[in-house]
């Protein structure tokens, strides 16, 4: 009798730690499937570093619409939260490929720029220029380079970042398209 309970037993704990088992397996894998829907949901996208503005003024021309540069540096947190929190999100949007040209630019970088006239210039002596005394910041412009709002300097507030950047790029979408009627 007591060899029939423990057979009983045994086959008991066997089918549990098997159910057991395949119930891991079932979460570990709808785990995968859900990582998968994931990554294809939020595209990966790379901010565009302002190498040619002259270009990149030119398309703004072309299609009314301001250039937002994003004035960053190395190590800088607050600019990784601008980026990746603000910036990225409007570049996965479609509907935004016809309201901003979005550029990045490293004023701790080495690398040089081709201004809006076409001149290249050392991007130290571009951002003194935008008068850039802290990061990040960002400014929109027209196609000429001139700034069409004012600039959004860190990040005063987190809740409102995303509605002042929108904001600001809407009206100077606006301005731009209304100096173009005249």
């Amino acid at each position: 009798m007591f060899s029939q309970a423990s057979t009983k037993l045994k086959s008991s704990l066997w089918l549990i730690a098997v159910a057991i088992l395949s119930f891991s397996l079932v979460i570990e894998g709808s785990a995968k499937d859900l990582s998968k829907q994931a990554n294809k949901r939020v595209p990966d996208v790379t901010l565009k570093k302002a190498t040619n503005l002259a270009s990149d003024a030119h398309d703004a021309s072309e299609k009314q619409i301001p250039v937002l540069m994003f004035f960053s540096m190395n190590h800088c947190p607050y600019c990784i939260e601008v980026e990746e929190d603000y910036l990225k999100p409007m570049l996965r949007n479609t509907e935004y490929d016809d309201k901003v040209i979005i550029r990045k630019i490293k004023i701790d970088g080495t690398d040089d720029i081709r201004d809006f006239t076409g001149k290249e210039r050392d991007v130290e002596e571009f951002s003194d220029e935008y008068n850039i005394s802290i990061v990040p910041t960002v400014i929109l412009v027209d196609s000429k380079g001139k700034k069409i709002a004012p600039p959004i300097k860190g990040i005063t507030n987190s809740h409102y970042y995303s509605y002042n950047l929108d904001k600001a790029i809407d009206q100077s979408t606006q301005r731009i398209r209304t100096l173009a009627r005249r």
